[in-house]
């Protein structure tokens, strides 16, 4: 019966060493969200996996382009810009 039920295409993930409360918070997020716990972390996972690694995001962050502006010119910029108070 079981094989009938799950498609070929879905894999499980289990959480071990999850504390209880632990457990209550993702539940009560869950029921905030009013979605099953199963259903909250689904979400987080796949919002997660939008976002780039560390290492990729360092590394798109290395290859913008270099400047060679100080601190005390960004800064005089930045007050020239502000409307005066």
């Amino acid at each position: 019966m079981q094989g009938t039920c799950y498609s070929a295409t879905v894999s499980n993930v289990q959480v071990k060493n999850l504390d209880n409360e632990m457990h209550q918070l993702l539940r009560s997020r869950a029921q905030d969200e009013g979605s099953t716990i199963s259903e909250y972390v689904l979400g987080l996972i796949r919002r997660d996996l939008r976002r780039p690694t560390r290492r990729r995001w360092v590394e798109s962050v290395a290859q913008l382009a270099k400047h060679d502006f100080s601190r005390e010119e960004i800064s005089d910029s930045l007050d020239r810009e502000r409307p005066n108070q």
